[in-house]
């Protein structure tokens, strides 16, 4: 069951370049030295020894695997190549157990040759260090025959696939013969994994804790509508769909696994029609703690702007206090819009509270910090770099230790940067959904209370059965 993909790679300038060694790395006016830093950085990943065992499984199509990255920029220098793609990586992945590194590396050699191996000059790197072995692909985007471009599209993705798949048969290895449906975003995969809040998540959960206080449809439908979900049970329909505020379009529930089909749903709410409930008579008193103070809060200040707003909407996502269990199922629909979020505004939060920033006017102004700082950095880096071009031994090594600082102080801070931003982007929207927020809850609270008074002071004229008010 091998997998395969491909994507372009561009230039980078978010990583460290590094050119001391070969001063003709640069000499191409048309490509960046972060350009080539990030042809560079694909390579050393596909054929990290850590992965393919002392680069035993690596081998090069049309060029030798030491010198490739520099065969690769000549072929670009040759036919004059300005494009922003530098080169293409992909993978093909097999089934767990199923192949040996010797069995997946030859595989990977002939597809590559198959596929790129009459016009293009190829990596193909073997990766031992996961339960799945796979096969790593650096393809040169740029023909050394005739100049001419290597096309990421639909159609030659087909073709890799599909010749992948002839050389597993070959090697009578499993095949997905019959692939259901679209792919999954890469984001929503890896969240789902990382056991992150999702929309599909959430939906589960909210289907699951309405089915558990079900015993009709009737009853599963109302309890779905409290949770901000509308059911849609339509019988010229052959499949019942759910949506939730502020979703653009419904869903089918089956599509949230094999427990959440039409007929699963109803199996698993007739089941509670034959549980037997038991109920305490009277609930169990909790057990107050009560801790004692020194000292006064009256002068306590309370945070404010930015520091406390980002604070409070961590507190409505469930994100604080820590280790806190959330029922996202009834968590308000635009609360729910950013469970995707929740990493990126947590390390916001942090930012802001970590510098003390409360307004607009102290976040522009660290941003501002920021940049002059980053500035700085890249000049003193290129003056190190061109030290380090004329100098060697000891000298050499002592320059690129404070190349290698100064290359983690820029991706922090490259980072901070778009921490600002985003922040800068995020806080009107961020007021504007708990101000909603605010105003539905106290709707909800004013017509319980109206609901609860009906009740209290309903039927009371109403005369018994004997006659008697």
């Amino acid at each position: 069951m091998a997998v395969c993909e491909i994507w372009d790679v561009r230039g980078r300038l978010d990583h460290p370049i590094d050119y001391a060694e070969n001063p003709e790395k640069t000499a191409n006016p048309k490509y960046t030295e972060a350009d080539l830093q990030a042809m560079v950085d694909v390579m050393e990943y596909a054929t990290n020894k850590d992965k393919t065992e002392q680069r035993y499984f690596v081998t090069g199509v049309n060029c030798d695997p030491t010198t490739a990255r520099d065969e690769m920029m000549i072929a670009k220098a040759q036919w004059n190549d300005e494009s922003e793609i530098v080169c293409y990586h992909g993978f093909q992945s097999f089934k767990h157990g199923e192949v040996t590194p010797e069995q997946a590396h030859e595989v990977g050699v002939k597809l590559a040759q198959k596929m790129w191996g009459d016009r293009f000059q190829v990596i193909v790197a073997t990766h031992l260090n996961t339960d799945c072995l796979h096969n790593h692909f650096v393809v040169n985007s740029v023909s050394f025959t005739d100049g001419k471009h290597y096309h990421d599209n639909k159609a030659n993705l087909r073709l890799l696939r599909q010749r992948s798949d002839e050389l597993c048969r070959e090697y009578a290895l499993s095949v997905i013969e019959h692939p259901s449906g679209k792919k999954k975003p890469y984001a929503l995969y890896q969240a789902e994994k990382n056991g992150m809040p999702t929309r599909d998540n959430v939906t589960r959960q909210a289907v699951d804790e309405a089915i558990s206080k079900s015993f009709t449809l009737k009853d599963f439908d109302r309890i779905m509508a409290e949770m901000g979900y509308r059911v849609s049970f339509d019988p010229n329909r052959k499949y019942w769909t759910v949506i939730g505020k502020g979703w653009k379009r419904p869903k089918r529930l089956y599509k949230l696994g094999e427990e959440y089909t039409n007929e699963r749903i109803m199996e698993r709410i007739t089941e509670n029609s034959y549980a037997v409930k038991f109920s305490r008579f009277t609930e169990p008193q909790r057990t107050v703690k009560v801790f004692r103070v020194k000292g006064s809060l009256t002068g306590a200040k309370k945070i404010g702007g930015l520091r406390g707003l980002y604070l409070h909407y961590c507190y409505k996502l469930g994100i604080l206090p820590k280790n806190k269990k959330q029922n996202y199922a009834r968590l308000h629909y635009l609360l729910k819009d950013d469970l995707m979020k929740m990493e990126a505004i947590t390390q916001e939060t942090r930012l802001l509270c970590r510098n003390r920033i409360d307004t607009v006017e102290q976040l522009l102004s660290y941003k501002g910090s920021l940049e002059t700082e980053k500035t700085d950095l890249l000049q003193k880096r290129k003056e190190l770099y061109s030290i380090s071009r004329k100098t060697g031994g000891e000298e050499k090594e002592a320059i690129r230790s404070q190349l290698s600082d100064l290359s983690k102080r820029l991706s922090v801070i490259r980072k901070e940067v778009k921490l600002c931003e985003s922040i800068e982007a995020r806080n009107a929207a961020l007021k504007e959904k708990l101000s909603t927020i605010r105003a539905d809850e106290e709707q909800q609270r004013k017509e319980l209370m109206t609901n609860e008074y009906k009740r209290r002071s309903g039927r009371t004229n109403r005369p018994n059965e004997l006659g008697r008010i």
